[in-house]
């Protein structure tokens, strides 16, 4: 488990990506709900071992797999090789200062990730400066309790409310297993 301003610790990566996970969650149904067109640039924001980067790059032009760990990079890299995946960009970055051009990206999407980053307004002011015009920030994060430990629940109002002081536009929540699906585009 992991919390405010603690990544998740790449010795952890089995319980991020394993057979009863892919079973239980399969990282199909998520990104299905995403509505992710071939043309996009997606960026898996916190890819951790990969476990999203994969099925994205199945749907996406390009997808750019950050992470702060040099090590869930490597497994991220492994998986994609295997895979076979070409169209799929590995960056370490702690979201503060991504390699990436001003409006040059579709789609941020961060699957249980948010609840980690520590200074959030500098990596949300980073997510508006690379995210194009009518591109959208998708934050997952668990809303409910499960059978299983994993990520701290979140108070869904309060991860509204602090997306939105970050220059952002609530525009729904999605429901999904025990995790609330938030969409978000930039402010005008």
């Amino acid at each position: 488990m992991s919390h405010k301003g603690h990544p998740y610790s790449a010795s952890g990566a089995f319980f991020l990506d394993n057979p009863i996970r892919r079973w239980i969650q399969p990282p199909s149904e998520l990104v299905e709900k995403l509505a992710i067109s071939p043309n996009d640039v997606v960026v898996d924001f916190g890819c951790g071992p990969g476990y999203y980067t994969i099925e994205l790059a199945k749907k996406a032009k390009m997808v750019m797999a950050v992470d702060l760990s040099p090590e869930m990079l490597k497994k991220a890299q492994k998986k994609a090789a295997k895979a076979g995946a070409k169209n799929i960009q590995f960056l370490q970055s702690e979201g503060k200062s991504l390699q990436l051009g001003d409006s040059s990206v579709d789609m941020i999407l961060l699957v249980t990730v948010y609840h980690e980053i520590g200074k959030s307004e500098a990596v949300l002011k980073e997510f508006s400066r690379v995210l194009k015009p009518e591109a959208k920030l998708i934050i997952v994060e668990v809303v409910k309790k499960g059978i299983f430990p994993g990520a701290p629940v979140q108070n869904p109002e309060t991860l509204k409310s602090e997306i939105e002081a970050g220059n952002f536009k609530f525009q729904q929540m999605l429901p999904y297993k025990v995790y609330g699906v938030f969409f978000f585009t930039k402010k005008a």
